[in-house]
């Protein structure tokens, strides 16, 4: 990659609206996050505190006393901010705080900036003058990962400060909570979530150079999003939880990683296979899968007429 086409590439990116709306979208979606973090436990306290002078919580149906106090006594400690392992899925770039479920957000970003970054010459015709000013195609799709690369990384900065944020107030306003991680737990989390982010970002730029169109990449990005989770949540029904095979598709992946979980912890399931699945692994896994889509995109990019 030639510092002068990723140069170009960058300023594309800087000079083009879209994305800085995913950017603000990235970092709305954390803001949200780390809201309901610090929310939930006191909404928690306050139910538990509404139903303990009554027989039980009504949802539909009466739940028996000993039934409610065992359920927010389990909601109460997966929502303690007050725990190293609440406090890391605070710092964790992905949005996946405590009770959030919202990882999908920021993933979401990653892969749209990549496909975005691939697919706007494509649709305002940049790319024509592009491949004339620089033969080698390769140099083009290099210099379009090393922007996006170093976009993805300066999103994942202002998340971290946000999370950072979150993590101060959290340990603030929480009564009896004291900061229970290090420095070097922090930046070890800080340093998952800006890997994911970049190998995301990644997976977007190969998705968005095979489709080539803009609204159909888009399609594509989003499509992955809804469906991964779906087969996930599928695969855990069917088995029982006894199966961490589709913890391998790349989202998943990136999800692991960032996280420092196994699949195991992440998902739940019962096997000891399942553990094997670690956020090293996951790291790894995802690379695999940004590097194999890059190769093909690549090899596709080289050889396709771009009239």
């Amino acid at each position: 990659m030639s510092l002068a086409v990723f140069r170009a590439e960058l300023l594309k990116l800087r000079t083009t609206r879209t994305p800085w709306v995913v950017a603000a979208v990235a970092d709305a979606g954390m803001v949200l996050t780390q809201v309901l973090t610090l929310v939930l436990p006191r909404t928690l306290r306050t139910i538990e505190a509404l139903s303990g002078s009554d027989a039980g919580l009504h949802v539909g149906v009466q739940a028996p006393p000993d039934v409610t106090a065992d359920v927010m006594s389990t909601l109460a400690a997966a929502t303690d901010l007050g725990t190293p392992d609440a406090q890391r899925a605070l710092l964790d770039l992905l949005g996946g705080g405590p009770g959030s479920g919202s990882s999908g957000v920021t993933a979401l970003c990653m892969l749209l900036l990549g496909a975005l970054a691939a697919t706007t010459d494509f649709r305002t015709g940049g790319i024509v003058p592009t491949a004339l000013a620089v033969p080698d195609r390769l140099r083009i799709l290099a210099g379009k990962a090393g922007a996006t690369a170093t976009a993805a990384l300066v999103v994942g900065a202002v998340l971290a400060l946000v999370t950072a944020v979150g993590l101060v107030l959290a340990v603030t306003t929480t009564p009896g909570a004291a900061l229970a991680i290090g420095p070097g737990e922090a930046l070890a989390v800080w340093a998952r979530g800006l890997a994911v982010m970049v190998l995301l970002s990644w997976l977007g730029l190969g998705i968005g150079t095979l489709v080539r169109g803009q609204v159909a990449a888009v399609v594509v990005v989003v499509a992955l999003s809804l469906v991964e989770p779906m087969v996930q949540a599928a695969a855990l029904v069917l088995t029982g939880g006894a199966t961490t095979a589709t913890s391998w598709l790349p989202i998943t992946l990136g999800s692991l990683a960032s996280a420092g979980q196994g699949a195991a912890q992440l998902f739940g399931a019962t096997s000891d296979a399942g553990a094997g699945v670690g956020a090293a692994a996951a790291l790894a896994g995802l690379l695999a899968w940004a590097a194999v889509l890059l190769v093909v995109a690549g090899a596709v990019f080289r050889r396709r007429d771009l009239a």
